[in-house]
């Protein structure tokens, strides 16, 4: 089962967690979501999880995902 508290699986650091890019609400006077209503695959996570430590290799460019 996905866990977004676990360790980094790159490093083993603790991650921060950081919404998902699009899901800020700015625009709360329409519904979220492509407008074809489709989102996603539908099991992706809801957040970004990233590194704290900056020596992790998930931050190079095209670098492992945390």
């Amino acid at each position: 089962m996905y866990s977004d508290y676990d360790a980094c699986s790159v490093c083993g650091s603790e991650v921060r967690l950081l919404a998902h890019p699009g899901t800020a609400g700015d625009d709360a006077g329409r519904p979220a979501g492509p407008d074809d209503g489709v989102v996603g695959a539908g099991d992706d996570p809801v957040d970004v999880r990233e590194c704290t430590n900056p020596d992790c290799p998930s931050h190079r460019d095209g670098g492992p995902t945390p």
